[in-house]
Parts: structure tokens; C-alpha cells; sequence
């Protein structure tokens, strides 16, 4: 009696004989897919064999030799792949194949019980091992060829293998790698020095960029359901531009401080007016709270005009979302202001990007002033160049600048000689020779001019407030009264310049009010009073902050956020319930609020506790608000305070970068490291250079100018967009009797009061100015550009600068 067919028959159609003693077979699921049945089992397939369209089908679909070996490598994929071959089959050619592979390492000859099995049925007779070699596994061809160490030998285990392809698409999507790394010998010789079995698990380019990926997806897109499932959340959108120079529309959510991904669509066709924006972000909310099962309590986009318009129109009938403009962007704004008002701070701010652009393209110079900086400190620190993706960088670059003010000066004093002649080289041709001599002197008489640092001094700090307002408002921990508060310090500190700094400082207050009442003014007014280290103490005398007004705006924003309809299933009865249930929960926030502003029931001791309080669990609100809610008089109360405190960010950032944001110290010298990290800049800096073939790097005059008059550019567009001349008034009520409402206000009586002392010290030049301690700690930033700088220093010319200079040759 003839021995019964292989495993691998049950998922092969048995064609014609080949020879002597096999016979073809065709993959019933490349059958199904030729038939147009993609629905049946291997079993329903054979039901049609004899129909016509099932002989055409396997006429179409091609065969492969009947034997084990060429069945598996049809289904798991050797010289060819099947993609139509069914989860059975696949999983049955897969266990074969291990048992092939883990004979082969044994060094045994023997064969599978089934080995046999694969010929014709009813022949006894075993064909003679053919010495002719086999089509084998891509990756087993290829790690034949490796001679490289291998490591212990130990075989995987089918869940090993799954979670080592899972972590495979991790890394190459955590390390932006191309999908074809994981086929280059370099890296399969890696992983074999670790484990000889390594290079069974390592996935081809196919199969990570196709089937992992999409797993690994739909596991993410699951984790998501369930992280957002009930949570109230805040929506935020922006768009880049890719490669293709398409426009991508990134859709994200943030739940308790960390932000999501959602959608990424195409938006190059979308129109840009504000219905359309309004319409998608509809469209946006919708979907999200569908998918997700979540509520949308806050938008948040940039403030360009078909975004604001949209937002506005948005929040007009979708009263209880609320609608807020991108902070970073508005601080990004308040830096091209600053030099539109302050044309010295511009011509400052020149001299010194072209004097750290100088320094930096000639290596010879450098390395005499490296050589005094040795001498003086015993270490070398570099001179930063600032990048032109992230303005706030030319403040740590003008930091550093003037940290290294002394021993440039004394490089310039003792050996000004040696630095013309370092930089004029071996140059012969004479007119090239005085051009670089001329150049050289320019830059030694800037460092040796004092009234350079002194109003280098003055722009640094200047620009300081506005660089940490900047980047603390696009923190993912920023909250609304956060960037209250840090709007409100760059208000102060330009409110306090010295009167001979009159015009500077009244340019910048009136800026700084026009971006203040682009604000929801209620909306970050409540989240600092919300916020119980803070409540009211921050408002100046004239902020007309009673408990009465202060009331009525905060419970016209607690009603506006609540008047989100009732679902549409309910019954009338059922309606009448759920709005006896509102008129009850506003009573109980109303109650609440009014024994929270006099510190009475429970909040009665809190002035007591804060401290203690403050000390275990820092200055966090959150953690506040949600100790409160074990009592449930205070519950509509606490989580009114933790939509407002928790979902409201003023620009979304990669997960892993957000910055611990402590209230109440915006500028403390602890946190400077931390107020000014800038999230994948080395990324930002690669993706322009492929975008645009130009260097990020500002290191000279031109760029510089380049820079500022983009900013200033922005600055004015927005200034056209808000609609109003930007020399006028604001037309906000100057004391509290003017009106009814509130709010809106100025920051000048918001937070206006006594003006601080300002400490007075002696310049380098014998004259006194106002001057605050300096901060010294940018150890992150400065790290990041100075990485920056070195990956582009290859690309800097050096002594000379001009093509024919003889500094390469010896002089022999």
C-alpha cells in the first residue's frame, strides 16, 4: 500500500505528473484568487474542480514541483511569493521548514516522517537524493556567504519570534530608518555575532514594511481606543509641508498632559477661508469622538487667517468647545516685534551673528582664540551658531558670545597681529590679501568696542524673556494660566526698561496687548484663578478682580463649556432628568467656586496646608483638583478645574520631550535648562537641508538680515490679519466701572502695580544700567548646537575664504 500524501497537499491542487515519480501542484489559494472566491477555505475551494473555471483557474495560476521543499518555498516565499495562500497553510509550511532547518544544524541526514509523502500517492519507490542544489530562503542564501563570528546557538521559540518582529518595527520606526536595513549583510553579520539563530529572525523588507507595520498599527490604534476611551480631551491640527512639497495635515489629542496621534491627511486641494476650516474641524471633532469614544473639550491651531477665522466660527456654534491660538507661534510673533521697534537691537544682533560667523569659518583664527580661552579658563567652549528653524537659538547663541566676551577681547588685544596674518594665510595676490586684512580688523574692532557688549548685553536681555515665554508656551504641559503668566512676564519686563528705553518699551506693550486680546481672555483668566496656588494674588490694584466679576466669568465659562446637548436617544423623560441634573450641578459649581475664592468649608485651611502640600506633590493643580474630588460637593467644581488645567496645551511636541512645568516660576535659574530644550532640532535642521539644498546655520550678516525680515514679515501679515493699526489703542476698559463685563482686559491692569527695584551695576565702560543677574545654564541647548555645528563644520570654508589662498601649501 502506497504511502498517504504530505502535509503540505491539503493547501495544493494535484496537476499533471512532472516525472517518473511526482506530479505538479497548484496552490488552491492562487486558485481561489484566479476563480474570484477569496472568501473559501482550502476544503470549498476543491468543490469546484469540475467546473471549467476551476481548470482555467489552475491553468492561470501556475504550478510548482510536488515535493516539500518547492511547496514551502511557494507559501513562505523562496524564488517566488504567494500572497493568496491561506493562514493554515502558511503555518503548517512554516513548522516544516523548522524542521528542515533544525535537522540541517544537527548535522543528521535523516528525514521527516513525511518526507516521503509529497510523491505521487500509491508509489512506494523514494526518488534518489538529487545532487543538484536547491532554491532556499533569501536570508538563509544570504547568511551562507557571511563568514563572521556567531554567537551561541540557541534556537527561538514562536513567541520569542513574534516579539522580536514587533520590536524590529519599533526600532525602524523610532530610528527613521529605511525599511531595507534589516537586508544589508552588515547589520544580519551583527545580529549573528550575538545568536547563530539570529538570522531566521530577522524580517525582510517585505514583510516589515508590509505585514508588521500593519499590526503593529492596528495594536497602536487599539491601545489608543482604550487610553482615550471616556477622556476628556484637547484637539490640536497643523500642517507641514513634505518632500513633494504637499501640504500634511496632522490631526492630535492630548489626554493628561501627553498628546496622540489621530489622523494624517493630505490637505494640499483643501481650501484655506475660515467656513472651510470650520467645516473640518467639525468634521475632525466628529470623528475623533466617534472613533475614540472621547469628548473634544478644547481646539487649538495656529492663528493665521483661515484658522482663526474658522476656529472662531467654530467656537460660535460649538459654544462648549473651547477655541485657543497657538501660544509658541504668538511668542514667535513678540520676537519679530521686538526688532521692528528696535532697529539698534537689529544692527546689534547683525554685528554679532556675523562676528560668531567669522570666527567659525576660519580655523586658524579660531584656534588662537581656543589657545586664550585655554589660557584663561583651561577649557575650550565653542562658539554656537544659531539655526534658522528655531529663532530662539540666536539668544543661547548670543549667551554663549558674550560668556566668551573676556577672552575674545584679550585675544583681540594681545594678539591682534597673529590674527590678521591667520587670517590673510599665504595669500599673494594683493588686493585679495588687504580685502581679508580689511575683513580681520573689522571684527577685532567689535570685539574691542565696549558699547558692542554693552548693548549686546541689552538685547540678550530682551530677547531672554521672549525665548522662555517661546518655549514654555509650546510645552505639552503649557496650561492656560502658564502662558498667562509668561505673556504677562515679557508685559512686565519691557513695562520696567529704563525711560531712555521709552519708545522700545511702549512698542512692545502695545504688541503685547494686541496678542494678549487675540487671546480667550476668560479662558486663561479662570485657569490661573483655577489654580490654587495662585488664585488671585497674582492681579495688580487695578485689575478690578472682585469676587463678584471674578464670579461671573468664571461661571459663564463653566456654563458655556456645559451647554453641550443632551443626547439625541433620550426620552422626554429622560431630557427632563438630564436637565434637572445640569440646573443641580451648576448650583453645586457655583457654591463650591464661592467657598473656594473666601477659603471657606473645605477649603478653610488650605492658606495653612499649601506649603506642606506644595512640597510632596510640587505645584501641580492637577494633583490638587483631583484630591478634591472625594467630595462630592466639590466634584463639578474639581473636574471643571482639571478640563481646564490637564487638556489645554498651546502646541503639541513629540511624546518623550515634554517639559515638567512648575506654575509659578517661569524664569527661575533651575528650570532655564529645561525652559529652553528644542524637541529633534537636529531633525528639524536635516529635514531643511533636504527640502531646500541650504544650511540651516545663520553665520553670517546677510542671513541674519534674511532671518529678521521674515520675522518681521510674519509679524506685520499677522498685524494685517488681526485688522487694526498696530500704532492704535486697544479698546479695552481702562477701570472697572466702564462696563458690565469684566473681561476683556489689559495685561497693563491685570497684572500693572508698583514697578520692582531694579539692581544697578557698573558696565565695563564706568556706566551704570539696570541689569539682571545672568543666567548661565543652557547645557541642553547648548549641546544640541554645538552638535549641529560640528556636523556642518565641513562645510564651513576655512582660512582665507577666498578660492587660490596659499595657506595648503608649506612654504618650503
Amino acid at each position: 500500500m502506497g504511502k498517504s500524501k504530505g502535509e503540505m497537499w491539503q493547501y495544493f491542487w494535484q496537476g499533471a505528473k512532472a516525472n517518473s515519480s511526482q506530479y505538479r501542484a497548484i496552490c488552491l489559494g492562487c486558485i481561489r484568487h484566479h476563480l474570484g472566491k477569496v472568501d473559501l477555505n482550502d476544503s470549498e475551494t476543491v468543490t469546484f474542480k469540475d467546473e471549467d473555471a476551476f481548470k482555467n483557474a489552475c491553468i492561470a495560476a501556475g504550478s510548482v514541483l510536488g515535493e516539500k521543499n518547492a511547496m514551502i518555498a511557494h507559501i513562505l516565499g523562496g524564488e517566488k511569493l504567494c500572497r493568496y495562500a491561506s493562514n493554515a497553510a502558511a503555518v503548517t509550511a512554516k513548522g516544516l521548514r523548522k524542521k528542515i532547518q533544525d535537522t540541517k544544524k544537527r548535522g543528521k541526514r535523516e528525514r521527516d516522517d513525511d518526507s516521503g509523502n509529497d510523491e505521487e500517492p500509491g508509489d512506494d519507490s523514494e526518488p534518489a537524493l538529487s545532487k543538484r542544489r536547491k532554491a532556499v530562503d533569501w536570508v538563509e542564501k544570504r547568511q551562507t556567504k557571511l563568514k563572521v563570528f556567531k554567537g551561541i546557538s540557541i534556537p527561538f521559540s514562536d513567541e520569542e519570534e513574534k516579539t522580536i518582529h514587533a520590536q524590529f518595527t519599533h526600532a525602524t520606526i523610532s530610528a527613521n530608518l529605511p525599511f531595507q536595513w534589516v537586508e544589508d549583510p552588515e547589520i544580519i553579520k551583527l545580529f549573528l555575532m550575538f545568536r547563530s539563530c539570529a538570522g531566521s529572525m530577522i524580517p525582510s523588507r517585505k514583510m516589515l514594511a508590509g505585514r508588521l507595520l500593519k499590526e503593529e498599527e492596528g495594536r497602536v490604534e487599539e491601545e489608543l481606543k482604550a487610553t482615550l476611551k471616556d477622556q476628556n480631551v484637547t484637539l490640536t491640527c497643523d500642517a507641514v509641508k513634505d518632500i513633494s512639497k504637499d501640504s500634511l495635515m496632522g490631526v492630535a489629542v492630548s489626554a493628561k498632559f501627553k498628546p496622540y496621534l489621530v489622523d494624517l491627511y493630505n490637505a494640499t486641494a483643501e481650501r484655506k477661508d475660515g467656513d472651510a476650516v470650520d467645516e473640518a474641524l467639525g468634521e475632525m471633532i466628529d470623528k475623533t469622538e466617534t472613533n475614540y469614544k472621547c469628548t473634544v473639550v478644547a481646539v487649538g491651531t495656529d492663528n493665521d487667517g483661515g484658522m482663526r477665522s474658522g476656529r472662531g466660527k467654530l467656537g460660535t456654534k460649538r459654544p462648549w468647545v473651547m477655541t485657543f491660538p497657538c501660544g509658541g507661534h504668538q511668542g514667535h510673533l513678540t520676537g519679530g516685534d521686538y526688532f521692528k521697534v528696535s532697529p539698534e537691537a537689529e544692527e546689534i544682533s547683525a554685528k554679532a551673528t556675523d562676528l560668531i560667523g567669522w570666527l567659525n569659518n576660519h580655523g586658524r583664527v579660531r584656534c588662537t582664540f581656543n589657545n586664550v580661552q585655554i589660557e584663561r579658563t583651561g577649557q575650550v567652549k565653542s562658539h554656537l551658531v544659531a539655526n534658522t528653524t528655531r529663532w530662539t537659538t540666536h539668544l543661547v547663541a548670543f549667551l554663549r558670545l558674550d560668556d566668551l566676551k573676556q577672552s575674545l577681547r584679550m585675544a583681540a588685544i594681545t594678539q591682534r597681529e597673529a590674527i590678521i596674518s591667520a587670517q590673510v594665510g599665504a595669500e599673494k595676490n594683493f588686493a585679495a590679501s588687504m580685502a581679508l586684512r580689511t575683513a580681520a580688523e573689522e571684527q577685532l574692532d567689535v570685539i574691542e568696542d565696549n558699547s558692542f557688549w554693552r548693548n549686546l548685553s541689552v538685547v540678550i536681555d530682551d530677547l531672554e524673556p521672549i525665548g522662555y515665554a517661546t518655549n514654555i508656551c509650546q510645552s505639552d504641559k503649557a496650561r492656560p494660566d502658564v502662558v498667562l503668566l509668561a505673556f504677562a512676564g515679557m508685559f512686565l519686563h519691557f513695562r520696567n526698561l529704563p525711560p531712555e528705553r521709552s519708545s522700545v518699551s511702549k512698542g512692545m506693550m502695545k504688541r503685547l496687548e494686541r496678542r494678549w486680546a487675540g487671546f480667550d481672555q476668560a479662558l486663561m483668566v479662570t485657569a490661573l484663578i483655577l489654580n490654587p496656588y495662585e488664585r488671585l494674588d497674582r492681579f495688580g490694584p487695578d485689575a478690578g478682580a472682585n469676587i463678584m466679576n471674578v464670579r461671573a466669568t468664571v461661571v459663564d465659562l463653566y456654563s458655556r463649556v456645559k451647554s453641550r446637548p443632551p443626547p439625541l436617544e433620550l426620552d422626554p423623560e429622560q431630557l427632563e432628568e438630564w436637565e434637572n441634573k445640569q440646573m443641580q450641578q451648576s448650583r453645586e459649581f457655583s457654591t463650591a467656586f464661592l467657598q473656594y475664592c473666601s477659603s471657606t468649608g473645605p477649603f478653610k485651611n488650605w492658606d495653612e496646608l499649601k506649603s506642606d502640600f506644595e512640597k510632596i506633590h510640587k505645584e501641580d493643580p492637577s494633583i490638587f483638583w483631583e484630591s478634591m474630588k472625594a467630595d462630592r460637593a466639590l466634584v463639578e467644581l474639581a473636574e471643571f478645574a482639571l478640563i481646564i488645567a490637564e487638556n489645554l496645551r498651546a502646541h503639541q511636541k513629540h511624546d518623550g520631550l515634554r517639559d515638567e512645568r512648575q506654575a509659578r516660576k517661569n524664569h527661575a535659574d533651575d528650570r532655564i535648562g529645561q525652559l529652553l530644550q528644542v524637541p529633534r532640532y537636529a531633525d528639524i535642521s536635516q529635514d531643511n537641508d533636504q527640502t531646500t539644498n541650504q544650511p540651516a546655520l545663520v553665520t553670517n550678516r546677510r542671513k541674519w538680515r534674511a532671518e529678521v525680515e521674515q520675522w518681521k514679515r510674519d509679524a506685520e501679515k499677522y498685524d494685517e490679519e488681526f485688522g487694526s493699526d498696530p500704532n492704535a489703542d486697544l479698546p479695552l476698559p481702562e477701570t472697572q466701572g466702564t462696563s458690565r463685563q469684566w473681561l476683556p482686559r489689559s495685561l497693563a491692569l491685570l497684572f500693572g502695580g508698583a514697578e520692582p527695584v531694579t539692581v544697578v551695576e557698573e558696565s565695563a565702560d564706568n556706566g551704570r544700567q539696570p541689569r539682571r543677574a545672568r543666567r548661565s545654564v543652557f547645557t541642553e541647548e547648548q549641546l544640541l548646537m554645538e552638535l549641529l555645528a560640528q556636523e556642518q563644520e565641513d562645510e564651513i570654508a576655512d582660512d582665507g575664504a577666498l578660492e587660490g589662498s596659499g595657506d595648503e601649501y608649506s612654504e618650503n
